[in-house]
């Protein structure tokens, strides 16, 4: 009887320990949303779906401590279906940043698609497309190890990433990281042919076209935009950004949406907060495909926009 409960006992033991370790190694190297509900509760972020997902928290600290010594940018950024603007992403941003903030500075991205829902359904929260992920299943989003997220929200296996650590995968065009300050990182292993980015771009676009055709404008998302940049002035200073992408993606939301930077500055007039639209201004910069910005960009767009939160 001993000897089979020592077996018993060893034999669960080791399972659990590399099942301990598997959720361990996750919390440092998951290229998932993980990491950000993980992380402690923050004092300023960077807000949107995954083009602002990129923006450099370092580069823009680095600017803002000249004014605000205390911030430390966070990027609570995640995707146009995960995070646009309603109660449950303004649920876990309430959730997210600490009570006691003051002097926070509050970055608010927005674009069409965030301020959009499912033309074939009322606008009501209850039949927004964000319901069924991440950002509105998970309750805590300042615990580690998040338990809730792992069952709920995580697809892959619970040793994924160790897995890929053990056996690397193979021709990898691109290797990406959620970092500690919430940046999802972006590192080009591979260059793909330029003509074949072409045909992927223009795929892309098809997509964007499609999914935007499937769209209409949100009253009751653009009211959430207000009440989400209310809360966030309690804590410090917001300005809403419309960040650059490439002409023909811009030219197929503004067909969508044609009053949209009009109802953005009625927004931030309203809130009394500064907007500004990155697009049609002198620039150089490059994207990956078309709507999120490579490497160079992101850093040259991330010390811009510091820089414009300090003139305004």
């Amino acid at each position: 009887m001993k000897k089979s409960l020592l077996k018993l006992i060893l034999f669960s033991i080791l399972p659990l320990l590399v099942l301990g370790y598997a959720i361990y190694f996750l919390s440092k190297h998951s290229d998932d949303f993980y990491r950000r509900f993980t992380s402690p509760q923050q004092n300023s972020f960077v807000l949107g779906s995954s083009r602002a997902a990129l923006m450099d928290p370092v580069i823009m600290d680095r600017i803002l401590h000249s004014k605000y010594p205390n911030t430390a940018i966070y990027n609570y950024s995640f995707t146009w279906a995960h995070s646009p603007y309603g109660p449950k992403y303004l649920e876990s941003i309430e959730k997210k940043i600490k009570p006691e903030t003051k002097d926070g500075v509050f970055i608010v991205t927005v674009e069409p698609t965030a301020l959009m829902v499912d033309k074939k359904k009322p606008d009501s929260p209850e039949f927004y497309i964000e319901n069924d992920k991440s950002v509105a299943k998970t309750s805590r989003v300042a615990i580690n190890p998040n338990i809730e997220y792992l069952f709920e929200s995580y697809d892959a296996s619970i040793t994924n990433e160790l897995n890929k650590k053990i056996i690397p995968p193979k021709n990898i065009v691109g290797v990406s990281t959620i970092l500690d300050n919430g940046r999802y990182d972006l590192k080009i292993i591979k260059k793909v042919a330029p003509e074949k980015q072409q045909k992927s771009n223009e795929k892309n676009m098809r997509k964007l076209q499609e999914r935007i055709d499937g769209l209409k404008v949100s009253e009751n998302r653009i009211l959430y935009l207000e009440k989400t940049i209310d809360f966030l002035k309690q804590h410090g200073k917001v300005m809403i950004i419309r960040m650059p992408v490439n002409k023909v993606p811009y030219s197929i939301e503004e067909k969508a949406f044609p009053d949209f930077d009009s109802r953005m500055q009625t927004v931030a007039s309203k809130t009394n907060v500064s907007y500004i639209n990155y697009n049609g201004l002198d620039s150089t910069y490059k994207w990956l495909d078309e709507v999120h910005l490579d490497e160079k960009s992101v850093e040259d767009f991330s010390g811009v926009v510091a820089r414009d939160v300090l003139s305004h």
